[in-house]
């Protein structure tokens, strides 16, 4: 996570109006690059999605199976 890294000071996000089509992130890193290490974080949610996708797809199966 983002806000979890030691490479981040401080992170925060807003939606300026609930109708626009819009979101606002800040980022204040350590000393990288924001966008190398909001990159970075995207790809680990990416990961993190991955493995409780096929976690949850694992256990439906294992559920149908024990339905018969």
């Amino acid at each position: 996570m983002l806000s979890c890294s030691p490479r981040v000071a401080f992170c925060g996000y807003s939606i300026p109006h609930p109708s626009e089509n819009r979101v606002n992130i800040r980022v204040q890193t350590t000393g990288d690059p924001a966008s190398e290490v909001l990159k970075d974080a995207c790809q680990d949610l990416m990961l993190m999605c991955r493995h409780v996708r096929s976690t949850f797809d694992k256990a439906v199966n294992d559920f149908k199976k024990q339905q018969g």
